[in-house]
C-alpha cells in the first residue's frame, strides 16, 4: 500500500487515476463484503452459543464452590460463601473462559457492524464510478 502524497497538483492525471480503484476493483470489494456479510449472523450465532456456554458453566462452577466452601467454613452463610468463592482458582478460570468469550462475542458484533458500513460505503463508491466509465 503506497502513501497518498499531499501534493496532488503536482502528481499527473494518470497518476492520479492509479489511486482511485477501477470499477472492477470496487465491485469485486462490494461482492466480498456483501458475502461476508452473508455468513455474519451464522458466525453471530456461534459466538453467543458459546457465551451462553461459558455463562452455564461459571454458574455450575460457582455453585460447585459453594458448595465445597460449605465444608471449609460451616459458619460461613450463603452470601458470605459466594464471595469466598470469587477468589478460587476454579472460579477465576471460569471468569477467564466468559471474559474470552464476550470479548470474542463484541469483536464479532463489531465486525459485522463494520461489514455493513463498508457495504454502504463500497455501494457509494460503486454508484459514483458507474456513470464515469460507461
Amino acid at each position: 500500500m503506497e502513501l497518498v502524497p499531499l501534493n496532488l497538483a503536482a502528481l499527473s492525471e494518470d497518476e492520479l487515476l492509479e489511486m482511485f480503484p477501477t470499477p472492477m476493483q470496487a465491485m469485486g470489494a462490494l461482492i466480498h463484503a456483501r458475502s461476508a456479510n452473508a455468513r455474519a449472523p451464522h458466525a453471530l450465532n456461534a459466538y453467543r452459543a458459546k457465551l451462553r456456554t461459558a455463562e452455564n458453566a461459571m454458574r455450575v462452577t460457582l455453585a460447585k464452590v459453594v458448595r465445597d466452601l460449605a465444608e471449609e467454613y460451616p459458619r460461613a452463610n450463603m452470601t458470605e460463601r459466594r464471595m469466598l468463592a470469587h477468589a478460587d482458582e476454579r472460579m477465576i478460570a471460569a471468569q477467564d473462559a466468559l471474559d474470552t468469550a464476550w470479548l470474542l462475542y463484541e469483536f464479532a458484533r463489531d465486525y459485522a457492524k463494520a461489514i455493513a458500513q463498508d457495504i454502504e460505503v463500497l455501494r457509494s463508491i460503486n454508484a459514483n464510478l458507474r456513470p464515469e466509465h460507461r
